[in-house]
């Protein structure tokens, strides 16, 4: 055992103790993604962008739970919009109205949005935006990007970090099934595509056009830095071959009022959302043309679609989105920018006056380190990437204070956090990098 990971171990007892606990009636973990060797730390509260855990220690929050909490933890407006929507009524099995004033909102801000419609999770929103796109459509298959996440669905958990030397070529990547258990028609059912490649692309979409109901764009890929001729390519083609687009802003509105799609200029036909939308609650959505959305419309007749669930448009979940989007304003955007610009050169720089092959890439505010001589753009090249060091760099950032993602991609910044936490966040990187190299 090497003396990060007994520095780690020393500085957190009781969560070592809660994980033996929990693995005595879970799977170790309530979910995958909180699980890292040796255990993770078990958070008995947070405040601003800090987590405090069960030893006591304190953390700055740069993981800021999976990206969708952009206000911090506990912010004002959202827990007095959340506390207010209980004392209403918590759950009451019929419209309370907050779900119109949410829906406003997201169409205001997003020009592509006519309809909307609500759910629990980005994974219910892209298998809804699925069927609306195969129905609408009338074709089976669908077309995705190589690394590209977009739930936990037959549908899409193909070829999101699939060993490449079963992918075939990179110009026509095969479908690789990510976990056990999915139905073996799946990978009959979806085209992969290759990031950054428009010729391969505009082949593959020309070859399958007729049978494919539209293709899933998430323009961030694991945070790389996607050229935006690349993002409106892709637009174009499915325009000129009659097939819809559906894009991915699950983490979104990190990128500005209206989205990825603003920025770079895109009208999808269908988006899927999550995360921020609601205010830190379990939450999807999912909208765009309202020729689409109306194969869900129960007040046209029956239609052959159906949409619910028992908490979908949970109004809890509904005011806390509402409060949260509202403080999103141009001015919050600005200063969460100036940070995460404020951050990427001076990582980026302490790497390279360390001699380190590392870069930080970053979408929005959302970052990732990888540990590389250049710049990755495409899963291959994330794939590449050395990935001996990355768990004791992890351990040696929590050690110094700083909760990251367990993998260093997909971090994200909050906005009470100020250029003083960029400036000790990039010293205890090149810290951690210095003691984690093996």
């Amino acid at each position: 055992m090497d003396s990060i990971e007994t520095a780690y171990l020393e500085k957190t007892p009781r969560s070592r103790a809660a994980f033996e606990r929990a693995g005595r009636v879970m799977p170790s973990v309530a979910k995958g993604a909180y699980y890292y060797a040796p255990y993770p730390v078990v958070i008995d509260h947070a405040e601003g962008c800090h987590l405090y855990d069960i030893d006591g220690n304190r953390y700055t929050d740069f993981a800021n739970h999976h990206t969708a909490q952009i206000l911090g933890h506990r912010h004002p407006a959202v827990l007095e919009a959340a506390e207010e929507q209980m004392r209403r009524g918590i759950a009451v099995g019929a419209p309370t109205g907050v779900e119109t004033e949410l829906a406003e909102e997201l169409c205001r801000r997003v020009p592509s949005l006519e309809k909307v419609r609500f759910c629990n999770s980005g994974t219910e929103a892209t298998l809804h935006a699925i069927r609306l796109a195969r129905g609408f459509s009338g074709r089976p298959k669908i077309a995705k990007f190589e690394g590209a996440y977009h739930g936990s669905h037959d549908a899409v958990e193909i070829s999101v970090a699939p060993d490449v030397t079963k992918a075939g070529p990179a110009d026509a990547p095969l479908p690789v099934p990510t976990t056990g258990g999915m139905s073996p028609r799946a990978v009959e059912e979806i085209i992969i595509l290759p990031y950054d490649d428009e010729t391969a692309v505009e082949r593959l979409v020309a070859t399958h056009w007729s049978e494919l109901a539209c293709v899933l764009l998430d323009p961030r890929a694991g945070v790389l830095p996607p050229r935006p001729e690349f993002v409106r390519a892709v637009r174009e083609i499915t325009r000129i071959h009659s097939v819809l687009l559906v894009f991915d802003e699950i983490v979104g509105f990190r990128a500005g009022t209206g989205g990825i799609q603003e920025v770079y200029g895109i009208v999808p036909d269908l988006s899927t959302y999550g995360k921020i939308v609601g205010g830190g609650f379990p939450v999807g959505a999912f909208g765009g043309r309202k020729d689409i959305m109306a194969l869900l419309d129960p007040a046209q007749g029956p239609t052959g679609f159906s949409q619910s669930g028992t908490f979908s448009a949970h109004p809890v979940t509904m005011a806390a989105g509402l409060a949260m989007l509202r403080q999103l304003t141009p001015e919050a955007f600005a200063h969460l920018n100036a940070l995460t610009d404020r951050l990427t050169t001076r990582l980026q720089m302490g790497f390279d006056d360390a001699g380190f092959a590392a870069q930080i890439v970053s979408s929005a505010s959302a970052f990732s380190v990888y540990f590389t001589d250049r710049v990755p753009r495409t899963y291959r090249d994330l794939d590449a990437t050395d990935k001996r060091n990355v768990r004791r760099v992890f351990l040696s950032l929590l050690n110094q204070g700083y909760y990251l993602s367990a993998g260093l991609a997909m971090n994200s910044l909050s906005l009470p956090m100020t250029e003083a936490h960029i400036d000790r966040l990039t010293e205890a990187t090149i810290k951690a990098i210095g003691e984690g190299q093996s």
